[in-house]
């Protein structure tokens, strides 16, 4: 069951490589809830998840280098659980190079049509102004 996990989160080095929308839609329940570290706050559905990739790959010109580091995964029956980091690196259209590290934490449910993300948050590290060490 948790390799079965690891295998669906680890296809989407691949499918982030091609830039393969709806492989990687394929991957969400209809009604997946969504905390994406742009944009708002809280987003839900595939649809949302399919225009936030568009506009992802969209603002690459070349390929979007994606990889998975400290993948953990447990599962218990139709419920799954994994988290992992994720290293991003391509370049923009302006000519930005990206290079950055980004936390994902991933909920599944196993359902008729097999494992699905009912939820997915993503953030990345930052030091808010007036703390220590900022």
């Amino acid at each position: 069951m948790t390799a079965a996990l690891a295998a669906l989160v680890e296809s989407r080095v691949g499918a982030v490589a091609a830039k393969d929308i709806e492989t990687l839609v394929a991957q969400y329940a209809e009604d997946v809830t969504l905390f994406d570290a742009l944009g708002p706050l809280r987003d839900t559905g595939q649809d949302v998840e399919r225009n936030r990739l568009r506009e992802w790959f969209g603002a690459y010109r070349s390929t979007i280098d994606l990889r998975i580091k400290d993948l953990e995964v447990v599962a218990d029956g139709d419920a799954g659980f994994a988290h992992y980091l994720f290293q991003v690196r391509g370049t923009m259209t302006d000519g930005t190079e990206v290079d950055m590290w980004v936390r994902s934490t991933v909920g599944f449910r196993r359902g008729d049509d097999g494992w699905k993300i009912v939820h997915e948050h993503s953030s990345v590290p930052f030091t808010p102004s007036g703390t220590a060490g900022g």
